[in-house]
């Protein structure tokens, strides 16, 4: 085991202390975004705006949508390192000195153990943030057993991703809360009432024909395929159907090639990567979550604020997002023909569907990017508090 050393600029000062976000990556390769990266964009401006001295660091190579951030004065550091290069952490740890940072808020299988490696070496505190259900492989895993301290904060982004955090990133389970992403909420709801009617007839959608969305990066998780066989079973009761899908990735050509083979081509359309996400949303009329994995979605989320129900496998975090047959359903994972048959529901009962769509909107405003952020602050505040002071007050409340 590793003695943090405490050098003396590392006292925690009362309000906000200096933050190193820390990721595996920005993005995937080919400037594809995912995720992680619309939550960056989002939530590192709002956070320098209100008042944190912020540095971003990324154990990957340079990508493209960092640009966004730069324009705003947020330096995005790469570090280009190779996957198993974990002595990156030496890396890390000098940037930690030269800034100053009094916390590491660390999100990836790797960077999170880099990020403990390196808090170890300087005396900062740690923040483990897990975005997914994803547990680390028994090599990392050991690290982060090496490495974790009883002062290590677990941020988890709905409540499946707690027993991810206490039982493979090693936090102690008092220690681990439930952080749900937040959004721009007026982004969505700010969409001209042109939106609709101008997408369709964009992508060639006659008025009077039901849409389905999808957005998701093409990715084998995301359940793109399944989609897929999914919409063949329902085109068969209601021919009129159309699947957009928003995203890109390695999926795509194994998608297009199985559109042929289902015979979809006119059912089906393709946009790659888009940046107008809600007026995407105003042109559909059911949002689709089919992935077979999900720590928590931000689309459910954006499907929520523009009022639209979503149908999703029963996954992950879904449930903190969607209620079963009042804001969307939630099939058992695998479930082709009773997604269809939910699909089919709403679609044959516009009433439901408009019912689902109003219920999606109460209890959005919990999902709001300042929600988000207010919540983050104090989590870093907290930790800004030197741990005697933080164990006595947790002491005296009972804690």
């Amino acid at each position: 085991m590793y003695a943090p050393k405490t050098p003396e600029h590392y006292v925690m000062p009362a309000e906000l202390p200096s933050i190193l976000i820390l990721g595996d990556h920005f993005g995937y390769a080919d400037g594809v975004v995912h995720g992680v990266t619309t939550y960056y964009l989002n939530v590192l401006p709002a956070l320098v705006a209100r008042g944190v001295d912020l540095h971003a660091c990324f154990l990957r190579e340079p990508h493209p949508a960092a640009a966004a951030l730069n324009t705003q004065g947020i330096e995005t550091l790469f570090l280009s390192a190779s996957k198993w290069n974990f002595l990156v952490a030496f890396e890390v740890a000098a940037i930690i000195r030269r800034y100053r940072c009094h916390v590491v808020h660390a999100a990836g299988l790797k960077a999170t153990v880099v990020g403990r490696a390196a808090a170890r070496m300087t005396g900062a505190e740690v923040i483990v943030h897990a975005h997914d259900l994803l547990y680390p492989n028994v090599v990392v895993g050991a690290l982060h057993r090496t490495f974790a301290r009883s002062s290590d904060m677990g941020l988890g982004v709905s409540n499946a991703v707690l027993e991810v955090l206490a039982n493979g990133y090693h936090v102690e389970p008092q220690r681990c809360r439930v952080l749900h992403n937040g959004i721009p909420l007026e982004h969505v709801r700010s969409v001209s009432p042109a939106a609709r009617s101008r997408i369709r007839a964009e992508l060639g959608v006659p008025a009077e024909s039901g849409v389905i969305a999808m957005i998701a990066r093409m990715h084998p998780i995301k359940g793109h395929a399944s989609m897929l066989r999914i919409m063949a079973c329902a085109v068969r009761s209601i021919p009129s159907l159309v699947l957009v899908l928003a995203g890109d990735g390695p999926e795509r050509a194994a998608c297009e090639a199985l559109v042929v083979e289902l015979g979809l081509q006119g059912n089906v359309r393709f946009l790659g990567s888009r940046t107008d996400i809600p007026d995407l949303l105003a042109a559909s009329d059911v949002v689709v979550v089919p992935s077979k994995s999900e720590g928590l979605s931000l689309v459910a989320i954006e499907a929520a604020a523009a009022g639209r129900p979503v149908v999703a496998f029963d996954i992950g975090g879904l449930p903190d997002v969607v209620s079963d047959g009042v804001n969307g359903y939630l099939i058992k994972p695998g479930d082709e023909e009773g997604f269809a048959k939910a699909l089919l529901d709403l679609f044959g009962n516009p009433q439901r569907r408009a019912e689902f769509g109003a219920a999606a909107l109460v209890g959005v405003d919990h999902f709001s990017l300042e929600n988000h952020v207010d919540d983050l602050l104090k989590c870093y505040r907290e930790l800004a508090t030197p741990q005697s002071k933080r164990v006595a007050a947790q002491s005296a409340s009972g804690g």
